[in-house]
């Protein structure tokens, strides 16, 4: 929730929007050659597919080509969700506002509260209707 209320502070603050034209530039690139990858990635991929199919057609039929194919696909997909449900998960970073006295922060949050009114109370309104739909 708490990033949340950064985002939030961040887009209102405008810190989020402020971009030239360069870096725009340099996004679209970026943009542009993922989706090509992507694109070629998958377009290899079907590539061997289809190659294992040919191969696979004179030792098991036409029948079982596809078979043959179809579960190298299977082993792929069961591979991935193994490496998605067990691989590396992220690190939550501890938050530093445990370790701080309660006074500290209303003093941080009056501050924060003057300089930046809109922002913390559209933060405030933000952080209530999450915390309002997760009691339901």
């Amino acid at each position: 929730m708490s990033a949340l209320i950064k985002l939030a502070l961040a887009l209102f603050d405008g810190g989020a929007m402020r971009f030239d034209r360069q870096s725009a530039a340099r996004m679209e690139c970026v943009v542009i050659a993922t989706v090509v990858a992507v694109v070629s990635a998958i377009a290899a991929l079907a590539c061997l597919l289809t190659a294992l199919w040919i191969y696979a057609l004179p030792y098991v039929g036409e029948v079982g080509a596809p078979a043959v194919v179809a579960a190298v696909l299977l082993i792929l997909c069961f591979a991935m969700l193994l490496a998605m449900r067990y691989g590396p998960k992220a690190r939550r970073p501890r938050p530093a506002t445990l370790d701080a006295a309660p006074a500290l922060l209303l003093v941080e949050a009056t501050r924060l509260l003057k300089a930046h009114k809109v922002p913390v109370l559209i933060a405030a309104l933000l952080a209530g209707l999450i915390a309002g739909q997760s009691e339901k």
